[in-house]
């Protein structure tokens, strides 16, 4: 049925951009500048209204509602916002694992180019940062194979996880909303989940018929000449509905703070970090009373420098003597990537399809990817990867009073390297596994348990186990393929207990396996990007510097997690407060050998003569080899929220992580704490805020590893709201890192030579018809 409303305040003034949410689907709409909503729910239904800054709604409508919902809204409180990836429609506020989501004004606040730099300033969450151009979010300190990236909750099968060099596929600027689940969240999402969740949601593929709406947005940046523009588009008309959004965005190197190299140069601009990137994407769905069917196609086309890479290119530039132009267009002759993705997506749901099922589920998204980097005009390395992934879900109706959702899980991947930095092989990996989550309320305690298991098989090809150059040898050992298969377990249980109005405690304890990934096992080669040799756990290596098969057994790695979390989600005065402690059997982490490539080279080169164009700036490199060992992280997360007045909000937050090796050290890269606070005033006509974060000194630091110093970064935004004609317009201004400060990111590969952007201006307009 067709339900209209009107969404106010307690002056009766009309709420822009409220959320009116189908309890128990994911259906959703905004209602428009004067309050006003069209959505399409079931009879009998639950609508959630919610707004930032407001206390939330549930209004139950009735089979014979005729007449326009009038919602009234109270200042105050947190908004609740459903949770696409928690699997049972849960909104965060009452999720026994801790999450943040990013949406609205907010998100378009802090919309960085990366997913890593947006999402930067939550609690709990920091970036590895390879430059502004490819930074990946790093959750409670792990980051990599532990952190699944998911699109619309499917995988982004991009490469991002294999390097810190290679861009995360997602992108924040035509989003909806950004969901962080911190902690294992393996269950949906597999043993990649261990450390947690990003999954970015878009309306790509549309699930609710909605009144034509377009959005355009504009906006220039100083600090890089960035030139960015942003369109999307939502319609719908009798059952069918459709969506369309793109973006295209340039940017020339950016400017930095003035400051010293490790190789003693002095500079003011981040060198080869040019950004020009674009994507398409649409969707089609039909949608009846009793289910939808959508397909949604994608496609990204980029192109972007790699920082740290150009002291590489610079340097066989003159080992060559060679002049080589530049390509056009591009700010100097150092390695770029270019990297295109295309996407399909295919998705339904079937409601009330038999007795005791609520809805029947599948969601499906075909990606074909490929990365390339390029050196002096020419292709230096490809990496490819085609992937097929699939979830179907049945949700079960209550059941002995437990309502759930049981489910199957498929992953393929297609995986190739090709050229100078191919440092892990050809693996086709394969992936199956069945899950369940349960729930049950008892009075104002609700219980939620689930469980996995997951089977996972690498096929790798062409590993040479040995590293000798005699004709004899060359013969015996011979490029292998080699297959491994791991079975993992994860299981869950969590209690959301609310203890008075307004207040719950969280407790969440979780057992997650994982598998580890292709790179950790079977990665041989010198890696640009962490400037270092990276060598798999199915290899040994003596000290003479010979590689061969080993001969030890690869174990799984064991997350035993304990989550605890008390929030205050009603009234002036809000506040979440997270403790976490997490053991970890077998934790999988690099190593410093001892030995360099030139150990390598010295072994490999006996009894031949020596090449004097073999001598190579790589040699220096440290060979890193992939250990297990027991790992202990903990930390803790404080976040509140404080309404002044009706208009002004102070907003406080911190966050730490120690993470240690049981038998001594600590783990590397870890973050820093951090804190921050932010005030904001919210006028009927305008907005503005003002954000200052704090990120203290690292000197926890692992073996061969330097200290960070402290810095802090403080932004400005604000926004003007008016009409023209019928268009909503938004004009906004944001000021980052007013100070200028210079700030080097711990957890960051190339962090002597790569700080953090320097003041920079950002202008502009947003509109809606």
């Amino acid at each position: 049925m067709t339900i209209q409303g009107l969404v106010l305040d307690s002056d009766g003034q009309a709420i822009e951009q409220a959320r009116v949410h189908v309890h128990g689907r994911q259906q959703y709409v905004y209602a428009d500048k004067d309050g006003r909503f069209t959505i399409q729910a079931p009879a009998d239904s639950e609508l959630h209204i919610s707004a930032k800054g407001y206390g939330d709604q549930f209004i139950k409508v009735s089979a014979t509602q005729t007449n326009q919902l009038t919602v009234q809204l109270q200042a105050g409180g947190l908004e609740r916002i459903v949770v696409a990836a928690s699997g049972l429609h849960h909104y965060d506020l009452e999720m026994a694992n801790p999450v943040s989501v990013l949406s609205g004004e907010e998100l378009s606040r802090k919309t960085e180019p990366t997913i890593g730099e947006t999402l930067k300033s939550l609690p709990g969450v920091h970036s590895n940062y390879y430059g502004p151009v490819a930074a990946s979010p790093i959750l409670r300190g792990l980051d990599g194979p532990r952190v699944r990236i998911l699109s619309n909750g499917l995988d982004t099968a991009d490469v991002s996880r294999i390097g810190p060099d290679h861009a995360i596929s997602a992108d924040a600027i035509t989003t909806e909303q950004i969901e962080v689940l911190r902690g294992p969240s393996t269950l949906l999402y597999g043993s990649g989940a261990v450390g947690g969740v990003v999954n970015v949601v878009d309306n790509r593929l549309p699930r609710q018929l909605r009144p034509a709406n377009t959005q355009i947005e504009t906006r220039y940046g100083s600090g890089a000449d960035e030139k960015t523009a942003a369109l999307a588009h939502d319609g719908g008309q009798e059952q069918v509905a459709w969506h369309f959004d793109g973006f295209k965005r340039k940017t020339n190197d950016y400017d930095v703070p003035d400051f010293t190299n490790d190789e003693g140069e002095n500079s003011d601009k981040l060198a080869n970090s040019w950004l020009d990137n674009s994507a398409v994407n649409g969707g089609l769905s039909w949608i009846t009373d009793k289910g939808l069917l959508g397909f949604s196609i994608g496609h990204i086309d980029s192109e972007y420098g790699i920082p740290g890479h150009h002291h590489h290119a610079e340097h066989e530039e003159e080992h060559e003597g060679e002049e080589h132009e530049e390509e056009e267009g591009h700010q100097e002759a150092g390695v770029f990537a270019r990297v295109k993705q295309d996407r399909y997506g295919l998705a339904g749901e079937l409601y009330k399809p038999f007795a005791g099922v609520e809805t029947l589920s599948f969601n499906s998204a075909l990606t074909r990817y490929q990365h390339h980097e390029i050196e002096d005009g020419a292709i230096g390395t490809s990496f490819k990867n085609d992937s097929i992934e699939s979830r179907f879900t049945a949700e079960h109706e209550t059941f002995a009073g437990w309502h759930g959702v049981v489910g199957y899980h498929l992953q393929n991947s297609d995986y190739q390297a090709i050229g100078d930095e191919a440092f892990t092989p050809d693996t086709k990996t394969d992936s199956h596994a069945l899950f369940v989550l349960e729930e049950r309320s008892f009075g104002e305690v609700t219980a939620q348990l689930g469980a996995r298991i997951e089977q996972v098989q690498y096929k790798a090809s062409g590993i040479e186990f040995e590293h000798h150059h005699d004709d004899e040898a060359e013969e015996q050992h011979a490029a292998e393929n080699v297959k491994n298969d791991f079975t993992a377990g994860s299981l869950s249980a969590g209690l959301v207990w609310n203890f008075q109005p307004g207040y719950n405690w969280a407790l969440s304890v979780s057992r997650s396996e994982r598998a580890p990934s292709a790179a950790e096992l079977y990665s041989n080669g010198a890696h640009i990007a962490t400037q270092t040799y990276e060598l798999g756990l199915a290899y040994a290596l003596d000290d003479d510097g010979e590689i061969s098969k080993s001969a030890s057994d690869i174990k799984k790695e064991v997350a035993n997690n304990i989550d605890l979390t008390l929030r205050k989600f009603e009234g002036d005065f809000t506040f979440t407060y997270n403790l976490f402690y997490n053991k970890v059997d077998d934790y999988l982490y690099m190593q410093d050998s001892g030995l360099t490539m030139a150990d390598l080279d010295a072994h490999e080169d006996e009894g031949h003569e020596e090449d004097p164009d073999h001598a190579h700036e790589d040699e220096e490199f440290a060979i890193f080899q992939y250990r297990q060992q027991d790992a202990t992280l903990y930390g803790a997360e404080f976040a509140m929220a404080y309404q002044l007045t009706a208009e002004q909000e102070l907003e406080l937050f911190i966050d730490s992580v120690r993470a240690k090796l049981d038998n001594g050290g600590n783990l590397p890269r870890i973050p820093p704490v951090k804190t921050g606070i932010g005030y904001s005033y919210s006028a009927q006509d305008w907005s503005a805020s003002l954000d200052w974060t704090h990120y203290m000194k690292q000197n926890r630091i692992a073996e061969g590893e330097s200290s960070t110093g402290s810095y802090q970064i403080l932004d400005f935004a604000f926004s003007y709201y008016f009409n023209l004609s019928d268009l909503d317009l938004t004009a906004f201004a944001k000021a980052n890192n007013l100070t200028d400060e210079l700030g080097f990111v711990h957890s960051s590969f190339i962090k002597e030579d790569a700080p953090l952007p320097g003041r920079s201006f950002t202008l502009g307009l947003k509109a809606r018809f």
